[in-house]
């Protein structure tokens, strides 16, 4: 005996039914399955940040474990971080700097947070300036910025930069970025 003829209709039917609810599992898995973790880098002051002129240079000391001025009159530094502009990048959630004295005095550390980009001649770019105290003989002071301070309230920070002031004595420690990334499932 042989099986009835169908022309062929019913199984090719059957394959496309079970095809979609693969693709329809597959999809709602991969969804599903999509995970973000937040990552934290961290970076001495010395290895990213250089004097703004080379008249500050002359009182920097590049240490292991911060970017110091040890000289007499404020020194201007230069920071940038890392970032990813492109569609679906890396952006950061928090950048943070941490700032202390290295003398027998406290003073008043100011750093300029930059988020942009400049182009030639123009120029694009959030700044954001904050200043903090530090204090002889302490850990440090820590200042802190996130993409609510930004205009547009975006959702990450893309193209990080610091500009920081540091009076005689005193020295920017590390710089850090937390952000999100998909590690998928």
């Amino acid at each position: 005996m042989s099986a009835p003829d169908r022309s062929g209709l019913r199984p090719a039917a059957s394959t496309i039914v079970t095809a979609a609810l693969a693709v329809a599992s597959i999809a709602s898995f991969g969804a599903a399955s999509a995970a973000e973790v937040v990552r934290y880098d961290y970076q001495g002051a010395s290895a990213i940040c250089q004097p703004a002129l080379a008249a500050h240079a002359a009182g920097l000391r590049s240490r292991p474990l911060s970017l110091e001025n040890t000289g007499t009159t404020a020194a201007f530094v230069s920071c940038a971080l890392r970032g990813d502009p492109r569609a679906g990048g890396r952006g950061a959630m928090k950048v943070l700097a941490e700032v202390g004295a290295t003398g027998p005095t406290g003073a008043v550390v100011t750093c300029t947070f930059i988020d942009g980009v400049q182009e030639g001649g123009s120029v694009s770019a959030i700044y954001r300036t904050k200043s903090v105290p530090v204090h002889p003989l302490s850990r440090g002071s820590t200042m802190t910025w996130q993409p609510v301070e930004i205009a547009g309230n975006p959702e990450h920070i893309f193209r990080p930069a610091l500009q920081c002031q540091l009076p005689p004595r005193t020295a920017l420690h590390y710089l850090a970025v937390t952000y999100d990334e998909d590690i998928g499932g």
